[in-house]
């Protein structure tokens, strides 16, 4: 009697996972996942220049390669991304995207930039927290400074007390010089309509299929 009250209960239990299964497959079919991780190139389509624009700035770029999910499903390139300037300050800024606009809709991502392409003054790797810079930073402007501002100091120095003078005079305007190029600060930072960016998807991108 166990026996058969104990097969009896699992064939129930079999019936009731097929059913379940059979009920959850079709959700799953219809989503489509790319990797966190994934790098992809694109390209701006606005002008971004560190001195005008301020935290919030949207933006628009175009996928230049296409992205394919494990299924084998295909975002195609020159697919729309909008994004928006989370960071700015000085020669620093930072990019966040947000949404990706696909023949299958429009869905919400989560990338950074990871590195800049060929883009003249502006540094090809970013830093730790996805920062882009400019060429040319507060240390070489200060260095720079110093050099030029002791040349002029000695040659001050020079004219009216001799030799020690123009020690005197090279130091001083080496400070002088060093203070000026340090509030100088580099370049500043643009980022040109075209500019290509390399970036990282930093959660699974999740497409819903209509078909």
């Amino acid at each position: 009697m166990r026996t058969e009250r104990s097969s009896l209960l699992a064939s129930l239990l079999t019936a009731l996972l097929l059913m379940s299964t059979a009920l959850v497959a079709p959700a799953f079919a219809d989503r489509r996942e790319i990797p966190a991780g994934t790098r992809f190139t694109v390209e701006l389509r606005d002008k971004l220049d560190a001195k005008k624009v301020n935290s919030g700035k949207k933006f628009t770029a175009i996928t230049l390669e296409a992205l394919e999910a494990g299924d084998g499903t295909i975002i195609p390139a020159e697919s729309k991304l909008k994004g928006h300037v989370s960071y700015v300050e000085g020669n620093k800024m930072v990019l966040r995207f947000e949404r990706i606009e696909t023949r299958y809709g429009k869905f919400p991502i989560v990338a950074s930039v990871v590195s800049v392409m060929c883009e003249k003054n502006v540094k090809d790797e970013v830093g730790p927290e996805g920062e882009i810079k400019s060429e040319g930073g507060r240390g070489k402007s200060t260095a720079i400074g110093a050099i030029i501002g002791g040349g002029i100091g000695a040659a001050m120095g020079g004219s009216q007390k001799g030799g020690k003078g123009a020690a005197i005079g090279a130091g001083t305007g080496g400070v002088a010089g060093a203070l000026i190029g340090a509030a100088a600060g580099g370049r500043s930072l643009a980022l040109q309509k075209g500019a290509r960016l390399e970036v990282e998807l930093e959660r699974p991108l999740l497409i819903a299929s209509n078909n």
